[in-house]
């Protein structure tokens, strides 16, 4: 549809059929960013109709379809979840297909622990089906984590707090080694394959990991099915793979045919048993140790002392998987697309991840269940003859509960084209388990989700959602304090955004509701627990589907892409400020030199060359940050003059476009992070040593913490080039704008 009958369709009242009177709300004077003043009534009627198009029955229909039981990737069930998927698409009027991927995931034959000792108790591992949820019994899926090494494994049980290197380094000072011990670690803190990791290379013979009742079950209130928390036996499933993507293929897409790295020679795969528990075995093996009693900072809920171990309580373990061919199994991604009448290979794409490790109504089947009822309400514009301007790929992804795996294997398989098309993803993840809004993104898509939660109606509280986030952070400050702007989270590791955002650079944000619960990766997460304690009635499932409507519908449709680089600059400038403080120490620890902190930032009249190089690099930085924000401002501001007076012709903003996806683009590095070649944006990723945690300016910070204060220097003055590349851009855009420039 040529664009005068796209504005004049959406102006003149065109009517979704069946959604009653779709222009309820007054046309606002002024338009989001990125629209001329002449499109904001009609961008404002497009939006107004994709509200009014979802509904918390409709999106419910979904959600207690999917989370009816179990659906593990690799399974029948998962399976049936891909297909239904599709189905709902092609009854939208939505083109949707699937890929197909060939996944090394062992699903387990065997997981048991005894405890021999003082006196010997097998436990039954599993989650005990409740008859006031018919979900929890229906193919409940075995306790296991995925990628667990293989074997048998007996020894003497040492606490290990939460099994990070912070508490290895406590169980150093008091003289107790995990070598050839049975480790027992609390989930929290970090991704558990860290803990895996952690467990493994110093010496432990298997690793136990528990949910203690003070994270999420009796002590935060009452447990499952009478309240929300998790009960003695729940048990959090989960994969402790530390690679990226498929183990079996490191160096490419995991397609039919290709050549895999032998199990054995797989990287990140743990070589010890490990096994989830819940917190009654946990405390059955806690309860004997002996040794010294743990810090207060390790108590945990349960009614006994903790104490370090090791011994005299003994543990043995037992996990067999399946090997060889019977390890892989078929995953599939179901794509679905509507395509764009203006910028047709120009895409946003909205993702969700459809796997579990259960019934999965939190996670992620509330995520699932948002796209394909945004599908939905695009599909119902597009039947009235309305499309957006560019295309919009509706995913669900599968086997990220393995480790990000679909989503992952998907980009690699498709860098370039991904490179050359995506504007931005938008991931849904767990997006609804309560009313409390928050969000993540990169930098220049922060503002998209302030704008978005401003648009959209809190249905419970009434005003917008937005309104409701300001109250709730501004109940927790002081009184003459100011919240504005929003803290927007930056974006790490751990879902799916991780291949679009952390390999290519493509501006990715994600979104939701969230609220106190303890059934996380159970088989206790169900449609059941989320019409009870997370959503009665799926209304903030309704509520994150529109914003994500909105903000899909604002990337997809405006002339120039609504990125803001001059808060990118300022998120930078901050993280600057932090890291000098670092970057100081680090120098005080490697050289003798004296040097201030002055007013303008670090100063050293006389240091080393390999000090002088690193404040060469940080005030390289500086300038770089400072040219960006400069040539950010005036763009935004040239652009919002130019967009008030009129539109931005369709081949000119083309060209605009490609200068702004090509400055966020420029912010990652070919040779990758430090140790990671893979991961190479530059300003966050996530923390090798955490796995969840966000590490901002991962590259320096990762040199700082080695210790090489030469590739420190580097990687600052590295960083300088890429913001002044982006900087380069947006001049280029700028000069685009004013019809100055030959936009090459």
């Amino acid at each position: 549809m040529p664009r005068s009958r796209w504005w004049s369709a959406v102006v003149g009242g065109c009517l979704l059929a069946g959604s009653g009177p779709a222009w309820t709300q007054e046309v606002a004077p002024a338009g989001p960013p990125g629209f001329p003043a002449s499109e904001s009534g009609a961008q404002n009627r497009f939006e107004q109709a994709l509200l009014e198009a979802i509904h918390p029955d409709s999106v419910g229909r979904w959600a207690q379809t999917l989370g009816a039981r179990a659906h593990v990737a690799g399974t029948e069930a998962q399976v049936a979840t891909r297909d239904s998927v599709i189905r709902w698409h092609t009854l939208a009027g939505v083109q949707a297909g699937y890929d197909s991927l060939i996944l090394y995931m062992p699903h387990p034959l065997h997981v048991s622990v005894q405890r021999t000792w003082p006196d010997l108790a097998s436990f039954d591992l599993a989650e005990p089906a409740l008859d006031s949820d018919p979900a929890t019994g229906i193919a409940p899926v075995p306790v296991f984590n995925a990628y667990s090494g293989v074997g048998t494994a007996e020894g003497d049980v040492v606490f290990a707090g939460y099994g990070l290197p912070a508490d290895y380094r406590t169980l150093d000072s008091a003289g107790i080694s995990v070598r050839g011990k049975i480790v027992l670690a609390r989930y929290g803190r970090s991704f558990r394959g860290i803990k895996a990791r952690e467990a493994e290379v110093r010496g432990a013979l298997g690793l136990l990991l528990y949910s203690d009742p003070a994270n999420d079950g009796f002590v935060r209130g009452p447990v499952y099915p009478e309240g929300p928390m998790r009960p003695p036996r729940g048990v959090q499933r989960g994969s402790v793979l530390n690679a990226t993507g498929d183990p079996s293929t490191p160096d490419g897409p995991s397609l039919p045919g290709v050549l895999r790295v032998a199990e054995e020679q797989m990287k990140g795969v743990p070589r010890i048993p490990v096994i989830p528990v819940g917190y009654e075995v946990a405390e059955a093996l806690l309860g004997p140790l002996g040794g010294p009693v743990a810090p207060e900072s390790w108590q945990g809920g349960l009614e006994i002392e903790y104490r370090f171990g090791p011994g005299p309580t003994r543990a043995r373990l037992e996990v067999r998987t399946e090997r060889g061919e019977e390890a892989y199994h078929p995953a599939y991604n179901t794509i679905a697309v509507i395509e764009g009448y203006e910028w047709p290979d120009e895409w946003v794409v909205i993702g969700a991840h459809r796997d579990s490790w259960s019934p999965g109504a939190i996670d992620n089947v509330s995520g699932t269940s948002s796209v394909v009822e945004v599908a939905r309400a695009f599909g119902a514009l597009a039947a009235a003859g309305i499309r957006p301007r560019r295309t919009v790929v509706f995913v669900t992804w599968d086997a990220e509960e393995w480790g990000v795996i679909g989503s992952i294997e998907w980009v690699e398989a498709h860098a370039d084209r991904l490179r050359a098309s995506v504007v931005a993803y938008i991931n849904q993840d767990a997006p609804v388990s309560g009313s409390r809004f928050g969000a993540a993104a990169s930098p220049e898509l922060k503002a998209v989700v302030r704008d978005a939660a401003r648009r959209v109606e809190d249905p419970v509280r009434g005003g917008t959602v937005y309104e409701g986030w300001h109250a709730r952070v501004a109940a927790t400050m002081e009184a003459d304090a100011d919240p504005e702007p929003l803290a927007v989270g930056d974006l790490g590791g751990g879902s799916d955004h991780k291949g679009f955002y952390q390999h290519l650079g493509i501006p990715a944000l994600g979104f939701g509701f969230g609220g106190s619960g303890g059934v996380y990766h159970s088989m206790y997460d169900t449609p059941r627990w989320m019409q009870e304690f997370g959503d009665p009635g799926y209304l903030y499932h309704a509520a994150v589907a529109r914003i994500a409507a909105v903000v899909v519908s604002r990337l997809a449709n405006a002339p120039v892409l609504p990125y803001d680089f001059a808060e990118l600059a300022s998120v930078v400038a901050e993280r600057t400020g932090h890291l000098e403080v670092e970057i100081a120490a680090a120098l005080e620890a490697a050289t003798a030199t004296e040097h201030v902190v002055g007013d303008a930032g670090l100063e050293a009249p006389e240091v080393s060359p390999v000090a002088a190089g690193v404040l060469d690099g940080l005030a390289a930085l500086k300038t770089a940050i400072e040219v960006l924000q400069s040539e950010a401002e005036a763009f935004e501001t040239l652009r919002d003059q130019r967009l008030a007076e009129s539109a931005v012709d369709v081949e000119t903003g083309r060209r605009i476009n490609e200068k702004l996806r090509g400055a966020s683009q420029s912010l990652t590095s070919e040779a990758g992070l430090p140790g990671d070649g893979w991961s190479r944006q530059l300003l966050f990723a996530s923390d090798p040593d955490n796995g969840y945690a966000t590490l901002p300016l991962p590259a320096i910070r990762l040199t700082l913490r080695a210790g090489d204060l030469d590739a420190a220097g580097e990687r600052l003055r590295e960083l300088a080039r890429h913001l002044q590349g982006a900087a380069d851009y947006l001049s280029a855009a700028s000069e685009l704008l004013e019809g100055q420039g030959p936009g090459s």
